[in-house]
């Protein structure tokens, strides 16, 4: 379903973001999370929702770090801090995927078993 695709991408590019630090396991994992996106079960929306909640914090976190060492160098700051402040916007509409009629009605819909 291609209306999930900003979801993967997040997680894709927080993965991104961890291999480049060489925290594999947690890079291993991000890539790996979106393929619960495949189970049609009522919990999923809500526990990949609440991961790209944490997704933004870590990104949050992560531009405060960025930014105050710009600010200490004396760098400039404007243009990673629109970067970020898309990445993190992105990341936060990734979750209203999950409000969406069609998506609500494939997660809620099970399916019956003979």
């Amino acid at each position: 379903m291609w209306r999930l695709l900003p979801v993967v991408i997040s997680y894709w590019l927080l993965a991104a973001h961890f291999f480049r630090h060489s925290v594999f396991d947690v890079a291993l994992l991000l890539v790996c999370l979106p393929l619960l996106l495949k189970m049609r079960s009522a919990w999923i929306p809500v526990v990949m929702g609440a991961g790209l909640l944490l997704n933004a914090a870590i990104w949050c976190l992560v531009t405060y770090d960025m930014l105050s060492v710009r600010l200490v160098m004396g760098e400039s700051w404007g243009r990673l801090l629109f970067i970020m402040g898309g990445v993190i916007c992105f990341t936060l509409l990734s979750a209203v995927v999950f409000q969406s009629d069609k998506v609500r009605a494939y997660y809620s819909s099970i399916k019956a078993t003979s």
